[in-house]
């Protein structure tokens, strides 16, 4: 039996970190990811892993052989956002502590990402990524989206500037941040929840960045398996389309929405010509499923619009200004 950290509050003024991990038969990586965290320099954690449904033994590995790690056991898979949702809804740390199932952490990461914060007066901080096996730290990059809300990572020799967002692989922030900025938007299953989270932090003057010496050790794909094809492309155009619904002014959205619509057209177009007919027809399901929730999803945007505190002309300025997904056909074919 795995002897853990302990997770009891104290009584002196270190705060408790809750570690949220959400699992969907990920069994495989869970060890490792487990004991990264056991041995954690700073002994205030709580760990919790949300179970979304797992068919793999994930629930009784983790009640066998780690029994003091909190399980919410979910009947069915949430996905990323609404997985992080019900664990955080539990968790009884002041802190935050996000941690994908599929990556290990260094000892002192806890310690030092809470100290970095602190000096640095960040809202939310997360670690650079690294190799899984190897531990080949990546060059230095910053993340972004294009206008038509694809993610880019910029690399040397591309002009250093802040990032759009973090990765959701690792992050550290407060609770009640989480909180009063209403998380993850449950409503995305998987793809853009981070990346929708943080352009409201962007709305909101909130302030966040890349560790300067940390990472974390990722390997990528550990809950989503080989999932690239269809549902990924379903995924991706429900939750960018409602992500820019959500976000943009009215005036912005006058002029974004063509373009993204006649961007997707073309990609249609193109899959169509290549016979993946199946994947050409999620534009059409994704553009569905925007217009049979757009009640919810105006109903969302009216709080970030009316609170925010920073104009589209600011938070274009941390975008992409090109094409992000020409980019990555780049970086792919390289």
């Amino acid at each position: 039996m795995t002897n853990l950290v302990d997770t009891c509050h104290t009584g002196n003024d270190t705060p408790l970190i809750s570690v949220i991990i959400v699992n969907w038969n990920g069994q495989q990586w869970l060890k490792k990811c487990l004991d990264s965290l056991i041995q954690q320099t700073y002994k205030h954690i709580e760990i919790i892993v949300v179970d979304n449904g797992s068919l793999d033994g994930s629930v009784d590995f983790i009640r066998s052989q780690y029994p003091s790690v909190k399980q919410v056991l979910n009947n069915k898979n949430m996905g990323f956002g609404g997985g992080n949702n019900s664990g955080i809804s539990k968790a009884e740390g002041k802190l935050v502590l996000l941690l994908n199932s599929d990556a290990w952490v260094d000892p002192e990461l806890a310690e030092e990402l809470v100290k970095e914060k602190n000096l640095r007066n960040l809202d939310v901080i997360g670690p650079l990524e690294a190799d899984y096996w190897s531990k080949e730290k990546r060059e230095p990059y910053s993340t972004h989206i294009d206008l038509l809300g694809h993610p880019v990572f910029l690399t040397p020799p591309h002009p250093t500037r802040p990032s759009l967002y973090l990765t959701g692989v690792c992050l550290l922030f407060d609770k009640s941040l989480y909180e009063a900025t209403g998380g993850f938007d449950s409503n995305f299953f998987m793809y853009c929840e981070e990346v929708d989270w943080f352009w409201r932090l962007n709305l909101l003057g909130k302030t966040f960045d890349y560790s300067h010496k940390l990472f974390v050790y990722h390997a990528g794909g550990g809950s989503n398996g080989e999932m690239l094809n269809t549902k990924m492309f379903l995924w991706r155009n429900q939750n960018t389309l409602q992500m820019l619904l959500k976000n943009y002014s009215l005036w912005s959205l006058a002029w974004v929405l063509p373009l993204y619509f006649a961007q997707n057209g073309i990609e249609m177009l193109f899959f169509l010509t290549q016979c993946k007919v199946k994947i050409a027809f999620t534009y059409v399901m994704g553009w569905g499923f925007c217009l049979s929730n757009l009640p919810g999803i105006l109903k969302r945007r009216r709080p970030i619009q009316r609170d925010r505190a920073k104009d589209d002309k600011a938070i274009m300025s941390r975008m992409y200004i090109g094409s992000g997904k020409a980019v990555h056909l780049v970086h792919k074919y390289k």
